[in-house]
């Protein structure tokens, strides 16, 4: 993996690939729809629930002590997927158990599903039709990595002191971020906002020049990332 300049690894933001990755393959298909290649539209209307049970995975590892919607999307997207792959005839009895279920996704996106959780030096959340609750307490904040898709997450920083150089990566598609801060932080964002937006609520009189900072690259896409304290 590559490194920052301060020698931590950059990983990815998983939500980030994971929504450039189903970009691309939608617009490979239609590419290859215009050439006469293929249908593109009965091969996403056979597999669109791959991408459902491929998120739900992603959630799992990156929150799993969020671990039941996750589940629920695996599982129902696996039993929509056998059913439009053709390999079961009939869901007919199993579609209210996935209403039920999805019911229940909606519930537990933002309730439940979203105790807090204490992290150390570093954040790595990924939530899909879910939320997170992230606390850190460190002395020593490197940053991280934040995506929702759908979803949400609350990141609370005021109990930290940010390292040098910490970076938070931010990415939200059809769903928000906030991150919380002590007074007295400097918060730059940088970064696109396509269809949302970025609102830094933080004070910004008074800073110090040695003021602590923490610097957020954001993606926002129908969606939106706050900064407060």
């Amino acid at each position: 993996m590559e490194t920052e300049p301060d020698g931590r690894e950059n990983d990815v933001n998983w939500a980030r690939a994971y929504v450039g990755v189903l970009i691309v393959i939608v617009g490979g298909l239609l590419l290859l729809e215009n050439a006469e290649v293929l249908d593109a539209g009965g091969i996403i209307g056979m597999w669109w629930p791959a991408p459902v049970i491929v998120g739900g995975l992603l959630s799992l590892l990156a929150n799993p002590r969020h671990w039941i919607p996750p589940l629920i999307l695996v599982g129902g997207g696996s039993a929509v997927l056998l059913r439009t792959t053709g390999l079961v005839d009939d869901l007919s009895g199993v579609f209210p158990i996935l209403l039920v279920l999805f019911g229940v996704l909606v519930i537990v996106g933002r309730g439940f599903g979203t105790s807090r959780t204490h992290i150390g030096d570093s954040v790595n959340s990924f939530n899909m039709f879910s939320g997170s609750e992230i606390a850190s307490h460190s002395p020593s904040f490197e940053g991280g990595r934040v995506g929702a898709v759908f979803g949400g997450a609350e990141i609370d920083l005021r109990d930290a002191v940010p390292a040098a150089g910490a970076t938070l990566d931010v990415f939200a598609a059809f769903g928000g971020v906030e991150v919380k801060v002590p007074d007295g932080w400097r918060v730059d964002i940088s970064g696109m906002p396509l269809f949302g937006g970025f609102e830094n609520a933080t004070a910004k009189d008074h800073l110090t020049p040695d003021a602590p900072r923490l610097k957020i690259d954001a993606t926002v896409l129908f969606g939106g990332l706050e900064v407060k304290h």
